[in-house]
């Protein structure tokens, strides 16, 4: 006996074909490793949903986390197990990602750049300076699988657009225009994901005068969603958005500089 597989999040996608997925269309989104993974992790008269929406983002992330274990051996047999069903079938191995970059970054990339392949590769080769990606192959097929995904699941007013002048109308508070001369002030200091992931999680720890190990409280977590609310609000006219350490590194320092210095200057 099979056990019903749900569908969720598929009215974009399938619309035109009476909202019932087929296959070839889930390949079109995922991978055949973590589609295949949801099968093979579950008895056969197990029901279980698939997610097409948002929700694909945290398998994905599962997905990566269980890859880890399995490489350092640390997963349990079952998870190990379930693994190797996935990544291979009865006769050969599936070709998998060479360079697999996190999904949902991924995804915020081909947003932010609408999909443009020359912006694509600079910022996912600034990302990782100490490797730097060659070419756009490494990335694939998981690459074609987020820009799909961003394409039929993302509506077109929610995209990210960046702003093209500064934004004179979010009034600022003077400690508002501190918090923003600390980001420029160490904008260009590692220009990483892992160095503009420090910078924007750190601003507000300097301004509350902790040490930048701090753990997070309480009251930092609330500092830290003020100040992102603030640059979200400064660069993209929205309270939320892409990851900031990817939307900072798909912007560039220089058009950061150039939305935001111009109001370090203004009263009111």
């Amino acid at each position: 006996m099979y056990a019903f597989v749900g569908i969720r999040g598929t009215a974009k996608m399938s619309s035109s074909k009476g909202n019932v997925p087929t296959p070839l269309e889930a390949l079109e989104l995922m991978e055949p490793q973590p589609l295949r993974w949801l099968y093979a992790r579950r008895r056969p008269n197990q029901s279980f949903d698939i997610s097409f929406d948002q929700e694909i983002h945290r398998l994905y992330d599962e997905w990566d986390s269980l890859g880890r274990k399995v490489s350092e051996g640390a997963a349990s047999p079952a998870d190990a197990t379930a693994h190797d069903r996935a990544v291979r079938t009865a006769s050969a191995v599936l070709p998998a990602t060479p360079r697999p970059f996190p999904y949902r970054t991924l995804t915020s990339i081909v947003d932010i750049t609408t999909g443009d392949p020359e912006q694509v590769l600079r910022i996912l080769r600034e990302m990782d300076p100490a490797d730097p990606l060659d070419s756009l192959e490494d990335v694939q097929p998981r690459l074609d699988c987020a820009t799909a995904w961003t394409l039929t699941q993302v509506p077109a007013e929610e995209r990210t657009k960046l702003k093209d002048a500064p934004d004179r109308t979010t009034p600022l508070a003077e400690d508002d225009r501190e918090s923003l001369r600390l980001l420029l002030q160490d904008l260009e200091a590692d220009w990483s994901l892992e160095g503009l992931t420090r910078l924007v999680y750190g601003v507000p720890k300097r301004r509350l005068g902790l040490p930048m190990d701090t753990a997070p409280t309480a009251e930092l977590k609330a500092a830290q969603r003020v100040f992102f609310v603030l640059l979200y609000r400064l660069l993209i006219g929205r309270d939320t958005g892409p990851r900031l350490p990817t939307l900072l590194l798909a912007a560039g320092p220089e058009r950061i500089r150039r939305l935001i210095s111009p109001l370090l200057t203004l009263t009111g």
